[in-house]
């Protein structure tokens, strides 16, 4: 569990070195430890998962191992996707490359669509197996691997969650939800498990299967939505244009808001506005207005924010 515990050591919390949007070397360190963390986590687990499931005859353990194996190509995508979207501005790409967690994102919610297909499918065979009487009941190893992957993907989770939350990570933070989605279904797992071997009940082994995919196709369709609104940059919520407007509206010199357009770009937020100011200032009076607007607003966000902000006269 040597994995277990260099999780343990590069939890944020732990440390207290990374502050929200912070760009420090120990935030970016952080990132590129969790990342890479997730990646040997999930791949030791699919394999474990995978040869305790053959070795028990559990197609509910196999199943499981799919969802780690899964994790395993997304962490890996993710830590790509990391890198790259990090890269500074170019002549090439002025915008940045923040989009990038997106793709990772998109391609991410496509592979779960096929593991679920085929999840779906290997499970309702087996099924209908146990339905003709030819079902078999799994080893009790099983249940151990099962209770084995719920605390690693909790714990696995928890830490990607603390940091895709400080670094604005979608990636990482749609990664951190599947782990903690996979110790819920591990439990499950480990219960259906038991019953098939103590209690002589085989069907509940490929049942769970079942459920995990039906689990599993709620989550990539989430990951879909999510990874075609920043792909397509979505606007932003109602309720982070209302903090926008508050916040230019309460800088001095600002009569009034006129225009607010706010859209996702990458792991950020793209901003457009106008500003109406008192018709009597002079230009560049209305240019430290505007300065000032741009400045609160990436005060108040904390978060990687472009602001264009435009003015023009207040008649009353």
């Amino acid at each position: 569990m040597k994995w277990l515990n260099f999780i343990k050591k590069a939890n944020p919390d732990k440390q207290g070195t990374c502050a929200s949007g912070s760009e420090s070397p120990e935030c970016l360190t952080c990132e590129k430890k969790a990342g890479w963390a997730a990646v040997y986590a999930n791949l030791a687990l699919a394999l474990f998962k995978a040869v305790i499931g053959y070795l028990s005859g559990s197609k509910a353990v196999l199943g499981d191992a799919l969802f780690s194996f899964k994790e395993f190509i997304a962490s890996l995508v993710v830590v790509i996707g990391v890198k790259l979207s990090g890269k500074p501005a170019d002549d090439q790409h002025p915008y940045g490359h923040g989009k990038v967690e997106y793709v990772a994102l998109f391609l991410i919610s496509a592979g779960l669509i096929i593991s679920t297909i085929t999840l779906f499918v290997h499970s309702a065979q087996g099924l209908w197996h146990c339905y003709q009487g030819a079902g078999s009941v799994p080893k009790s190893i099983a249940i151990w691997a099962a209770l084995i992957s719920v605390a690693t993907n909790y714990k696995l989770g928890q830490h990607l969650r603390c940091v895709g939350d400080k670094r604005f990570s979608p990636a990482m933070l749609a990664n951190a939800r599947h782990n903690r989605s996979d110790a819920l279904l591990s439990a499950m797992v480990a219960v259906a498990v038991f019953g098939a071997h103590y209690f002589d009940m085989a069907f509940l082994d490929p049942l769970a299967a079942l459920v995990e995919a039906v689990c599993i196709i709620r989550v990539s369709i989430e990951m879909f939505n999510d990874s075609i609104k920043g792909l397509f940059d979505s606007a932003a919520p109602a309720a982070t244009v209302e903090r926008i407007e508050a916040v230019a509206r309460a800088v001095p010199g600002v009569r009034k808001v006129a225009k607010v357009v706010a859209r996702h770009l990458g792991q950020g937020i793209w901003i457009e506005m106008t500003i109406r100011i008192d018709h009597t200032l002079s230009h560049q009076e209305g240019y430290l207005i505007g300065q000032h607007v741009k400045e609160s607003i990436q005060a108040s966000l904390g978060r990687h924010v472009t602001a264009i902000v435009l003015f023009e006269p207040y008649i009353p």
